[in-house]
């Protein structure tokens, strides 16, 4: 058989586009670290890496999640701490009050004070953080009010509130949830979100303010259980005159103030556990999310070293095929030119 010049110029600019494209899928393995640039590439290996990226992108979610649950409960704990503050400077100004030598004078000074400390509690209450209310709920306005002399949350008088009622278990139950990867459900009858299945990261502040009224500790007088309204129930005790001011009253004023207090420190310890188990889920998704990495590279990724001495010799070939050109492609008249 005759091999014309027609035939081996074909030939070899076949074999010249097919080292071409070798050495164009070769570079881009380099440059992207990637075993393919289509999924018809290799469609087994497309599928499954898919499904890594993804289970990457829920637990890049729910880090995002837990990094924002996170900051606001630190947040959150931060202002409560400063309620605290609040409150054990309260107990020492109430204790010398409450001593037997101190004068009607010096009464209505610390009552002064106990007032001050009253306005400087109703503004760290309402603290606010981008936009959000600490320790409002889902309420996009200020929680915390007073209204006729007394406290109210979220528009309702604390005073009005029973501990169990459904309107207290509503105002309780307003929080903020997020999905951090338990599993979100939902009740099949309400069609809601299963709150078990999400994480509650906020404090309504009338969990640790205290709420309703208690009519045992001071004989005749339904006194106010939130702190705000039994601060100033204290003050107004030590602006009397000697003759009507009551040691007894302010003695069970005071045990009630201390009683409800501890509400605040108990929900800082609960702070400190929710904080707790997002750095353990922290950990855990961090983990996770390197071992989905790696599997990625498995399934997805080129062996580097061997990629790049592929292409190497690939160059090499082509820049070889390039030069046997010269020998195989016939001369015209054009290459005397000058």
């Amino acid at each position: 058989m005759r091999i014309t010049y027609r035939m081996m110029t074909s030939k070899y600019s076949t074999n010249l586009n097919s080292l071409s494209s070798d050495l164009d899928k070769l570079n881009t393995q380099v440059a992207t670290g990637r075993k393919y640039a289509k999924t018809s590439e290799d469609v087994s290996s497309a599928v499954r890496g898919y499904q890594i990226r993804r289970n990457l992108a829920k637990v890049e979610g729910y880090r995002d999640n837990i990094q924002h649950a996170d900051g606001f409960l630190t947040n959150s704990e931060t202002t409560l701490g400063q309620i605290e503050s609040s409150l054990a400077e309260a107990t020492d100004k109430i204790l010398q009050g409450m001593n037997g030598t101190t004068s009607e004078g010096d009464r209505k000074i610390i009552a002064t004070e106990l007032r001050t400390i009253q306005s400087q509690m109703l503004e760290t209450m309402n603290t606010e953080i981008t936009g959000t209310y600490l320790f409002g709920g889902t309420n996009n306005q200020k929680p915390f009010e007073v209204v006729g002399g007394k406290l109210q949350y979220n528009g309702v008088n604390l005073d009005d509130l029973v501990k169990g009622s459904t309107e207290a278990n509503k105002l309780e139950n307003d929080s903020m949830y997020v999905d951090i990867g338990l599993g979100v459900k939902f009740d099949e009858t309400t069609g809601e979100v299963d709150r078990n299945s999400v994480f509650n990261y906020s404090f309504p502040g009338l969990s640790f303010i205290g709420m309703g009224k208690n009519s045992t500790a001071v004989s005749g007088e339904d006194v106010s259980n939130n702190l705000y309204d039994l601060l100033g129930r204290i003050a107004t005790e030590f602006e009397k005159s000697d003759g009507a001011y009551s040691s007894k009253t302010v003695d069970s004023l005071y045990g009630l103030f201390k009683e409800n207090s501890l509400k605040a420190y108990q929900t800082t310890t609960e702070i400190g556990a929710k904080t707790q188990y997002l750095e353990f889920m922290t950990t855990r998704y961090e983990t996770q999310n390197f071992n989905l990495q790696e599997r990625q590279t498995e399934v997805e990724g080129v062996d580097a070293a061997f990629t790049y001495i592929a292409f190497q010799s690939q160059k090499v070939a082509y820049q070889a095929a390039l030069q046997m050109g010269q020998s195989v492609v016939q001369q015209s008249v054009f290459d005397y030119m000058s």
